[in-house]
């Protein structure tokens, strides 16, 4: 009995010193234990997770597969958030299909297992990558709205299967589901308005608003202006999309032209080639500003992979800070910040982006301070990762602004950065927020959904 207690003892101490992110002592604890009772799969399991947080990625998923041959189904389901970590290849997406498999079947035989939905969620993003699969994907989704019909992310990730396959009154009624539960759920109120812009007609579109205010009553005005917000976003982006179309025949018109500027140049002589290449200069950063303004007018096609928000942003402030700057850039990472699904080149970019944003408007004041925070809005089912500065500012007047292409305060600013992270932001069915008052800095806040549930322990 005192080897029981002294046992559940160990684990708990275990457990504080992996969540409180103190990795080389929990591990020592691991080894302690393991050396008492091998057969401790508990802290097997916390062992593995260590390792893999220390970046002994091998040691780490050898330890996991061990236990995961003894049955330990949390181990089994890290096996498959490691999988999709190693991208997007067909073989990494299949084995991690096959360790959430492995649990839904244990489950299902009457083994226990806690946020069992959080597997089924998992296992409907992955079907869902397969066309072929769809339907696979809206069972799995709603087997894990069976053990949770209050996700609302849940809801809102079935809505988007529905729609996918052409159910768009299923569709409908789940998007609803979800802005219900969360009036606060962005990707929702974006699915939903996207709904409405291309399925239904415009002499239809008063009777949905009146369904909307009778379902939604006293929270009706503020779901609807945010629809209506959403509705013209997505106006903006299909003129966006339609100017990168004709955009992009401008941009190879103009480098066809500074080809033959070049050629010309080396074959003139005197004035007539100092005229030219000042052209040939003129033109290049033509071009240039043109490249930059396509690339905020559409952002390509995502590629996620699990991604460990945190991890990430630390690499990125670190290469940021291999420049010479006049500011001090801080990193404040939330305990138990889970991982998410996201394209993780296209969310380095951002993140990039709104450090060098920030960094670059101190630098014209002399120096400052920005600090890139990361954590986890469990009510919403998102991360975040915020970039405040304690810089100017930004007027009033501008703030509305901000995100269009080609605008900046700035002297010298191109304006396409913080443009192009809201694309990036919208591709992930997120958001990009901008709080500010002149003299008081500003704060950028990323918002991200996880799709599935990847929280460690």
């Amino acid at each position: 009995m005192v080897g029981e207690v002294s046992a559940d003892r160990r684990l708990d101490q275990i457990v504080e010193r992996y969540r409180a992110q103190e990795w080389a002592e929990a591990l020592m604890l691991c080894e302690r234990g393991l050396e008492a009772d091998p057969d401790a799969l508990e802290i097997g399991y916390y062992q593995a997770l260590c390792l893999l947080e220390t970046e002994r990625l091998q040691e780490g998923e050898s330890v996991l597969e061990a236990m995961a041959a003894c049955g330990h189904l949390q181990s089994q389901y890290q096996l498959g958030l490691l999988a999709l970590r190693q991208g997007r290849r067909p073989e990494s997406r299949k084995r991690a299909i096959g360790h959430f498999e492995t649990i839904v079947t244990a489950v299902e035989a009457g083994r226990e297992y806690p946020a069992i939905e959080g597997v089924y969620f998992a296992l409907g993003s992955q079907y869902a990558r397969d066309p072929q699969r769809r339907q696979e994907a809206i069972i799995a989704y709603r087997r894990g709205l069976a053990h949770d019909p209050l996700s609302a992310a849940g809801h809102n990730s079935l809505g988007q299967l529905l729609l996918q396959s052409g159910q768009v009154l299923g569709a409908l009624g789940e998007f609803k589901v979800a802005i219900q539960l969360d009036p606060d759920l962005h990707p929702a109120y974006a699915q939903l308005a996207g709904l409405l812009f291309h399925h239904v007609k415009p002499a239809d579109l008063e009777q949905e608003y009146r369904h909307i205010s009778a379902e939604f009553a006293d929270r009706a005005p503020r779901v609807l202006a945010r629809l209506s917000l959403e509705m013209v976003e997505l106006g903006k982006r299909q003129v966006y999309e339609g100017f990168y179309t004709k955009g992009h025949r401008i941009k190879n018109l103009l480098g066809i032209i500074g080809s033959r500027l070049r050629g010309l140049g080396r074959r003139a002589e005197g004035d007539g080639q100092q005229e030219i290449e000042r052209l040939g200069s003129e033109h290049e950063a033509l071009y240039d500003e043109w490249v930059g303004f396509l690339e905020a007018m559409k952002t390509d096609a995502i590629r996620p992979t699990v991604v460990e928000p945190g991890r990430l942003v630390q690499r990125v402030a670190d290469a940021v800070r291999t420049q010479d700057w006049n500011s001090e850039l801080q990193v404040r990472i939330q305990q138990g910040v889970p991982q998410i699904e996201a394209d993780e080149r296209m969310l380095r970019e951002a993140v990039t982006n709104l450090c060098l944003n920030a960094l670059e408007i101190l630098e014209e004041k002399g120096g400052g301070q920005v600090v890139v925070g990361v954590g986890y809005d469990a009510v919403h089912s998102q991360i975040f990762i915020e970039v405040e500065d304690d810089g100017p500012g930004i007027a009033p007047e501008h703030l509305e602004l901000v995100f269009e292409p080609g605008f900046s305060a700035r002297e010298g600013g191109n304006g396409y950065g913080l443009s192009i992270v809201r694309r990036i932001a919208q591709a992930h069915h997120g958001a990009l927020r901008v709080k500010s008052q002149p003299r008081y800095g500003a704060v950028f806040r990323l918002d991200l959904p996880l799709n599935f549930s990847a929280i460690a322990d």
